[in-house]
């Protein structure tokens, strides 16, 4: 009989066969009951219901399944959410692929758990209105009336967690209305939230990378219209957190920001998300590396750190509390500290080093007690106090010994150098926002500095002097500066020196008393190169100069003295004289630059003895033409830089007279010596010469000129222009014992009239250039005359000026003319004109009163 333990197997070795069948049956019948509860036609209508119980935004995909294994897995692909107003007016979310593993028991349960969600290659438009809405907003259905608090029925909407969720290179583009900016970027990122009665809370924990960031207007259509000075930078954002809809706060357990090795943490909450934000937060970091900090605001295009390289530490602990909006500062408490820190930009011959110092802020308030530093290997210290932010009161101290090369990519304007040092030792306070008042004291000393820029015509250089500031003033003791060969030297006095800087529509001026002294001065060398005037500073006051020698292209005369009377944007000299062109020149001058692109100018003078060709060559094509000690009174007015401002408003009027001189030679004489045959007319000397003259729309016009001299009596009628063009009419009557004398009977020979008392007629007419002239007979002129009738040359002559001058001179027709206000005409406007050059100056100069009876 056989033994029962040899007759078959024991059961406890059969119950792992059992269960591997057993689950893989439990498989087969779950695979089987998914299969048949949920098939895809099935799963897409109950993911369109869920969707459009949950969102209250068209929603669409291409198709949905559910799968067992891997965990339950819900696939969709195609999804796209719309923005406001439907599909026609785009997709605010879209991706290729959409895998959900779900967690099936707490779908049965009505709860959605995703275990893991994958988000390929995503696409999200966000919009930012300029009232701080966005495109998301309104997206979660409400739900019905009298519904919020009870419990759930069975059409609610399912509480959704996200364990996993992985989004793989998501593009972002967000329009931000209110800064009126596009911004795109890459996103990679890995986290976990849960949404909560209907989606009114989100908690949410994990890490974001963005890279690929480029930003510019919103005009911008294509990824290439941006600016992408960031893209080479990764940022990272880790953070744990929760948002409550209805309340809108988002509280946050911890935020990190980081960009290379630098990383800063925040927590705390942030409320009215979205919307003008308030925060009360703290934010925190250790070992901060500054190199890093440096290399991400060079990226940003910070243009004072382009190319900048640092290092150093950086060590805070701050709370902000407040609202953030534009106008309003929040609360700032705690400290920040620098330790070791150094910078230094491309080419700068030497660094700023050991940089330290604390910070410490406390409501509306900020201190820095121990600010030091190393500039080029010398030492910097300074102090700072900040209170009252809306309205900053400032205390500072500084003292050091500064290269301006090391820093002058930091303080001055682009493509500008700096050289020389600086050496500080000031302490100031005030209000900011009225820099003229902060009360400074101490002493600054220049030495060696030097200024190039492309906007100088030469390198400024060889600056030094010595400036000592009290609350009372500034002062300037002999601050000297050369460029090319000009040179000067500056003392002065200036009240409230800040306020120089500041705009005179919002700043007082700052007085002035200076004196300037020049052994020589090319304003050539001195003066910016860019058209127009020259900026100058918020003063008032006055000063005198004294200059040996000032040249200005033309201009090159000595002995310079001169008054100034200072207004913002206004230079008056009230009296000015110089020696040059052999006599000396005295008047008074008025410059007004409150239009820079358009400087007004005003200049009388009289000009004493000077010697005519000097004058005559140096300023007008008239070269040789004239001879003798010229004396004249000049008017002149005008209004721009340009030649063509120049030729459009430059006026001009002047009483010229010289004694005992000679016209000629020159091309315009020995042009009349060749058509008369008479070579002795190459030269023509005078015991008195009177010539007026006035200067309009681009032309010198000097009429009636009477010449009285040993070739009888000359008299002319015309103009010469800016570019040398002639237009004259000239009558001369020669008596018989000249027209003996210069043997002018070839004159006759050639065309020239005789009368019966045995004189020659000359009326010539004069065109061409100075440099090439043309001399013709006026034959109608000479006829007339032999008729004994006035030469009508010169008549007809000063007819069609005083038309040219009617015209440029007459006011045009305004709205006043309609009330009573007529232009000059006629009598009127002759005996205008009359007054005008009769009275020029009489009373000025000590020549006797001006006649206003007529007036």
């Amino acid at each position: 009989m056989a033994s029962p333990r040899t007759g078959s197997n024991p059961p406890r070795r059969r119950w792992p066969l059992v269960l591997a069948i057993s689950l893989a049956a439990l498989v087969v019948v779950a695979w089987a009951a998914v299969a048949v509860l949920f098939p895809p036609a099935r799963v897409s209508a109950l993911i369109r219901d869920q969707l459009a119980r949950t969102l209250a935004r068209e929603v669409s995909f291409e198709d949905a399944a559910v799968a067992l294994w891997p965990p339950v897995r819900l696939r969709v692909r195609g999804l796209k959410l719309a923005e406001p107003g439907g599909f026609a007016r785009g997709a605010a979310l879209e991706t290729p692929a959409l895998d959900l593993d779900l967690d099936v028991l707490a779908l049965l349960g009505r709860r959605l758990v995703v275990r893991r969600l994958v988000l390929d290659r995503p696409a999200l438009h966000l919009v930012l209105g300029a009232d701080g809405s966005t495109n998301f907003e309104g997206l979660a259905r409400e739900a019905p009336p009298g519904t919020r608090g009870a419990p759930a029925a069975a059409a609610a909407p399912l509480d959704l967690a996200v364990r996993e969720l992985r989004i793989v290179d998501a593009r972002v583009l967000v329009d931000d209305f209110a800064a009126r900016r596009r911004i795109a970027f890459g996103v990679g990122s890995k986290l976990g939230f849960s949404l909560e009665r209907g989606g009114e809370r989100i908690a949410t924990e994990g890490e974001t990378r963005v890279s690929d960031l480029a930003f510019g207007p919103l005009s911008a259509a294509r990824l290439a219209d941006l600016n992408r000075s960031l893209g080479a930078i990764e940022w990272r954002i880790a953070h744990r957190g929760k948002y409550d809809a209805p309340s809108k706060r988002l509280a946050l357990e911890r935020l990190a920001l980081g960009a290379g090795k630098a990383e800063i943490a925040l927590s705390g909450v942030v409320d009215n998300v979205p919307g003008p934000l308030g925060v009360d937060m703290r934010a925190q970091g250790a070992n901060v590396d500054l190199a890093e900090v440096l290399q991400a605001l060079a990226a940003a295009d910070a243009r004072a750190l382009h190319g900048v390289t640092g290092a150093g530490r950086l060590d805070f602990d701050l709370g902000v509390r407040g609202p953030l909006a534009p106008g309003r500062v929040p609360e700032v408490t705690g400290s920040l500290a620098v330790v070791n820190g150094a910078f230094r930009y491309p080419g700068a011959p030497a660094g700023v080093d050991a940089i330290a110092f604390t910070a410490r802020f406390a409501p509306d308030s900020l201190g820095i007690g121990d600010l030091a530093a190393r500039v080029a290997g010398r030492p910097l210290r300074g102090t700072l106090a900040v209170t009252h932010f809306a309205d900053p009161a400032v205390r500072f101290t500084l003292a050091a010994d500064v290269d301006l090369a090391a820093i002058s990519p930091l303080v001055a304007p682009k493509d500008t150098k700096l050289g020389g040092r600086v050496g500080l030792d000031v302490r100031g306070r005030g209000r900011a926002k009225e820099p003229d008042a902060i009360a400074l004291e101490g002493r600054a000393r220049l030495d060696g500095v030097s200024v190039e820029s492309p906007a100088l015509p030469k390198k400024i250089e060889q600056i030094g002097g010595d400036l000592a500031f009290s609350p009372a003033r500034a002062e300037l003791r002999g601050l000297s500066v050369h460029a090319g060969q000009s040179s000067f030297t500056l003392d002065g006095t200036m009240t409230r020196p800040l306020a120089a800087l500041a705009s005179p529509s919002k700043t007082a001026p700052a007085d002035v008393d200076f004196t300037l002294r020049s052994p020589g001065l090319d304003l050539g060398e001195l003066l910016p190169v860019a058209p127009g005037s020259p900026v100058l500073p918020n003063v008032r006051g006055g000063g005198r100069v004294e200059i040996a020698r000032l040249r200005k292209e033309k201009l090159d005369v000595e002995n310079v003295t001169a008054r100034l009377v200072l207004s913002p944007q206004v230079v008056e000299v009230p009296e000015f004289t110089l020696d040059g062109y052999g006599g000396t020149v005295r008047g008074l001058a008025r410059f007004d630059v409150r239009d820079p692109a358009r400087p007004g100018y005003v200049i009388k003078a009289r000009v004493d003895s000077v010697e005519a060709d000097r004058l005559l060559s140096a300023w007008t094509p008239a070269r040789g033409l004239l001879h003798g000690a010229l004396n004249t009174t000049l008017d002149l007015s005008g209004e721009g830089s340009s030649p063509r401002d120049l030729k459009r408003t430059l006026t001009a009027v002047g009483l010229a007279a010289v004694a005992n001189g000679v016209l000629g030679p020159g091309p315009a004489f020995e042009a009349l010596a060749e058509l008369t045959r008479t070579p002795e007319l190459k030269q023509v000397r005078f015991q008195d010469l009177k010539l007026p003259f006035r200067v309009e729309r681009g032309r010198m016009i000097t009429d009636p000129v009477v010449l009285k001299g040993s070739n009888g009596e000359w008299r002319l009628s015309g103009g010469i222009g800016f570019d040398g063009s002639l237009d004259y009419a000239v009558s001369t009557t020669l008596p018989p014992d000249v027209v003996k004398k210069l043997g002018a009977a070839a004159a006759l020979a050639e065309g020239a009239l005789a009368d019966r008392e045995g004189r020659v007629l000359l009326d010539l007419r004069v065109t061409g250039s100075a440099r090439s002239p043309r001399v013709d007979w006026d034959r109608k002129a000479m006829s007339a005359r032999a008729a004994g009738r006035l030469s009508e040359a010169l008549e007809e002559q000063r007819k069609r000026l005083e038309a040219g001058l009617r015209e440029s001179l007459a006011p045009p027709a305004t709205a006043g003319d309609s009330a009573g206000t007529k232009p000059l005409s006629g009598r009127a406007l002759e005996d205008s004109l009359k007054r005008a050059a009769r009275d020029l100056f009489k009373g000025f100069f000590g020549g006797g009163k001006r006649d206003t009876s007529r007036h």
